[in-house]
Order: structure tokens, then C-alpha cells, then sequence
């Protein structure tokens, strides 16, 4: 059966992330609720809810991919969403465990317009906070069984995320020695980001689907429903290091952030890889250099531009999202999931943030 021409639609969030917003908000303050030593002022800080005095200052929140596409999951399999509320927070706050950590790693002093936790209280307390918002997801996703989970799902659900996390570990470990490595190829990279940012997305639409068939689970459903969110993993990533090099100001990045700091994404993988002759010689240059300034950012632009770095990205991209809505048009999802998978998907491609 050949693919439907996929329309191109405009990079706005998918309609029915609304249908799980509120929800998942609650849910995420609920479990820091009566929590008041200083270590949570950090994370509420974190989340977006309060200032650094633990005054109420909400502030944008964030897209809540993974949760949301756990609640997704659940529904798509018969189940009630609402169910799989604490495996949704259990998600979310393992993802933001993993940007605290990550912000510490790479220095970064600010995300999303604000100074990161460690820039605000030290790194010794950004650690510490990081690790406390792991625990709590590790307590959050306890409470499926009084949700109504039978205890062998929970307890699958609870396995499933201790190993996706633990690749999602090995991920960033590669991620952080690739950046001493001069040759990296494109296998490797896309081993890399399958563990480090696929993982938890493969383990979203995973989870939710165990629990939305609870008792009833069908082995072949289960299958197509984790190939999903493998493909949309690697969809998410690759556009995700699109922006980091072509994104400007919808990002809040500059073109070019990621090669100034040398971060070892698929363009720049790409273009190390495949440039030849004269741009091969300069591009390693560049790359031997402890830091690189403005001109250097723009010479490696010209040399992907030369050789097609952009459109091999977008068409990697577009591979994945193929493998992925060829298993939606295949597979029986219920309360009208496959709709929303498909515009998921066509999001990802084209999203500016």
C-alpha cells in the first residue's frame, strides 16, 4: 500500500495535547505537594511554578511530550487516560531529571529564558535536585495500582522504565565521549540519540499501551505500539539538531549554536563525514580548534550547505516518520489515536521549538 501524500502543516501543537494538559499538571503538582524543605523550592522553581524565593511566578510551561503520548498510548489501547496518570509523571520528571544533569554537563547557565537550577543555587544543589526529582518518579509510578492497574502491569511499567532509563544514561555517556572523538559516523550517532532521547519516548507510548490494555495485553499490539514511538524518537531528535544548527530565533538560539559549541550533532556528523577534498581538510581544522568563532560557524554552514547536510537531516527525518505511519495505518487504534499519532508526527517534522 503506498503512503498518502503528507500534508505540510503549520508548526503548531498537535490539537490534542490540550485534551491532557490540565491533567498532567495537576497530577505533577500533586506529587510535590506538601513537600516543603528547600529542595523542592528547587524543583518547583524547575518546573516553572515559582521564582528563586519560592514565590508563585508561573512561567510557560513546557510541551510535556512524553506524558502526553503516554496518556495517548493508553487511550489508543481501549484504557481510560487517567490511569496511566502516574507512569505520565513518573515520565516527565525522569525527562526533566536528565535536563537538570544535562544542564550541569554542558554549562548551560539558562533554558527556556530562565538561569538553570545550577546557576541559580550551585552545582552541588543542582546535582541533589536532579536526584530528588528521579526519586519522585520512581514513588509517582507506585500509585498505578491504586489507579486501578493490575499488579503485573504495574510492575512491567516499572521495569520498562527502569531500563529505558538506564539506556537513556548509556546514551549520554556516549553523547559526551563522542565529543572528544574526531570520527563519529552516522550509525553510531543514531545508536547514540536511540538511547539518550529515543528511549524514554520508545518507553511513553510503551507504557501507556500496557496499561490502556492492562490484563488483556495483545503481544503483536505491544509490538507495533513500542515501533512507534522508536520511529517518532528518532523523528523528535533529528529535528531537534536541525534547530540546534538552523533553528534561530524561535529557538532562542543563534543559527549556528550548536557548531560553536562544538556539539557533536547529525549535521555536524554528517558533514565530518561526508565533506571531501579541501572542505574535508577544512573542516578538521576548524574541529581541532579549542574554540571557534563567528567565521568558523560560517564556513562550516557553506560547507553543509555545499554538500546537502540540511536536506540528508529532513530526509532522515521524514524516513522515520514513514516506518512510523506506515505501523499506525496497520495497526487497530482505538478512540480515533491514529488521527492524533498521524498529526503528531507531522509536527515533529516541521516544529520550530
Amino acid at each position: 500500500m503506498s503512503l498518502p501524500q503528507i500534508r505540510v502543516p503549520t508548526p503548531a501543537l498537535p490539537r490534542f495535547f490540550s485534551r491532557y494538559h490540565a491533567h498532567i499538571g495537576r497530577a505533577l503538582r500533586q506529587e510535590l505537594a506538601g513537600r516543603e524543605l528547600p529542595i523542592y523550592t528547587t524543583l518547583r522553581y524547575w518546573m516553572g511554578w515559582v521564582n528563586a524565593e519560592g514565590d508563585p511566578e508561573p512561567q510557560p510551561q513546557g510541551k510535556a511530550l512524553r506524558p502526553t503520548l503516554c496518556l495517548l498510548a493508553c487511550e489508543a489501547a481501549g484504557g481510560d487516560f487517567e490511569r496511566a496518570l502516574p507512569a505520565a509523571v513518573s515520565l516527565e520528571y525522569i525527562h526533566n531529571f536528565s535536563l537538570i544533569h544535562d544542564d550541569i554537563e554542558d554549562l548551560d547557565s539558562t533554558r527556556h529564558h530562565r538561569k538553570t537550577v545550577w546557576a541559580v543555587w550551585g552545582v552541588p544543589i543542582g546535582i541533589v535536585s536532579g536526584n530528588t526529582i528521579f526519586c519522585l518518579a520512581d514513588l509517582a509510578v507506585q500509585k498505578l495500582i491504586s489507579r486501578g492497574t493490575s499488579p503485573t502491569t504495574a510492575i512491567e511499567v516499572g521495569a520498562a522504565l527502569a531500563k529505558r532509563y538506564l539506556h537513556m544514561m548509556e546514551g549520554q555517556f556516549l553523547d559526551i565521549a563522542f565529543e572528544s572523538r574526531r570520527s563519529i559516523t552516522v550509525t553510531e550517532y543514531l545508536d547514540m540519540i536511540q538511547r539518550k532521547t529515543g528511549a524514554l519516548i520508545e518507553c511513553s507510548v510503551y507504557i501507556g499501551a500496557l496499561i490502556g490494555a492492562d490484563d488483556s495485553v495483545d503481544g503483536g499490539f505491544i509490538h507495533a505500539m513500542r515501533a512507534i514511538g522508536r520511529e517518532l524518537g528518532y523523528v523528535f531528535q533529528i529535528r531537534d539538531d536541525v534547530l540546534g544548527v538552523w533553528g534561530g530565533p524561535a529557538t532562542g538560539k543563534p543559527v549556528g549554536a550548536d557548531i560553536r559549541q562544538k556539539k557533536k550533532s547529525l549535521p555536524v556528523v554528517h558533514a565530518l563525514s561526508s565533506a571531501h577534498g579541501a572542505a574535508a581538510k577544512e573542516l578538521a581544522a576548524i574541529y581541532s580548534k579549542d574554540q571557534l568563532d563567528a567565521t568558523d560557524v560560517e564556513k562550516v554552514l557553506e560547507v553543509m550547505d555545499e554538500i546537502g547536510t540540511k536536506n540528508y537531516c529532513d530526509r532522515l527525518a521524514r524516513d522515520h516518520w514513514h516506518k512510523a505511519l506506515k505501523v499506525i495505518q496497520s495497526v487497530p487504534l482505538a478512540n480515533d489515536a491514529g488521527s492524533d499519532l498521524t498529526e503528531l508526527g507531522e509536527f515533529l517534522l516541521v516544529r520550530e521549538s
